[in-house]
């Protein structure tokens, strides 16, 4: 009896396992299917965000310096110098010193690019900002 006890336990472990491996693989599954649909949308939040950055870093290299910047590396390049508001003390004497642009990603080029991989596009006649990006150009 103590044998027949034995294989039943023996038995309920391999078919645990099969029912636990099947229930991973579903799972799985379902991640793979969901996986893309994300990453896509993670990228175009990224996109969005960016491109506001980088807009409105333009817009404040145009407020301080009276023109456009010549190219988006020349706001990656320069810093301006604003006062850092202490307290109520406005007359502190307190700055604090910061890049137009912060880094983004770049290519091997030097090169701006979105969270897709393509370049960004600057216009400085018109301080105009786009990516090359297919379906995402009139951003």
């Amino acid at each position: 009896m103590v044998t027949r006890g034995f294989r039943n336990q023996r038995a309920f472990t391999i078919v645990d396992a099969l029912v636990t491996l099947c229930i991973i693989g579903v799972l799985f599954g379902i991640f793979i299917l969901k996986y893309p649909p994300l990453a896509k949308e993670a990228r175009e939040t990224a996109l969005r965000s960016g491109l506001f950055n980088i807009r409105s870093s333009i817009r404040l290299f145009r407020i301080f310096n009276g023109r456009n910047p010549r190219s988006l590396e020349e706001m990656v390049e320069k810093k301006v110098i604003l006062p850092a508001r202490v307290g109520a003390d406005v007359s502190a004497g307190s700055f604090f010193e910061q890049k137009y642009l912060m880094d983004h990603s770049v290519d091997k080029k030097g090169n701006i690019v979105d969270p897709f991989g393509n370049p960004v596009m600057y216009d400085p006649l018109s301080g105009a900002v786009r990516v090359t990006t297919k379906g995402y150009e009139h951003w």
